[in-house]
């Protein structure tokens, strides 16, 4: 897949997989960023989701949100996401 590149480097958590979270995954990828992509749900449950993802380097974390994923650039919190959630909060600290 052929990238833009004007955000290489740059990495880019996003917490939630939902309709939003997987376009803003596709988009930061396709124009080079590092992109981890977090959800609670598991694998069966995101499978419309993974299939458009595809093809991309999206590193995925499924079932939960391990600590790793703060480590970023930037973190992006999907509408779907509660602002309560437990990894919400330590995001904000």
């Amino acid at each position: 897949m052929t990238t833009n590149g004007d955000l290489a480097g740059l990495r880019a958590t996003i917490i939630g997989l939902g309709r939003e979270g997987t376009a803003l995954a596709r988009f930061l990828a396709r124009r080079g960023a590092r992109v981890t992509a977090s959800d609670i749900k598991g694998r069966e449950a995101l499978a419309g989701s993974l299939a458009r993802l595809e093809g991309l380097d999206v590193r995925l974390f499924l079932g939960e949100h391990p600590p790793e994923v703060l480590d970023c650039d930037v973190l992006f919190l999907s509408p779907g996401v509660p602002q309560k959630t437990p990894i919400a909060a330590e995001a904000r600290r």
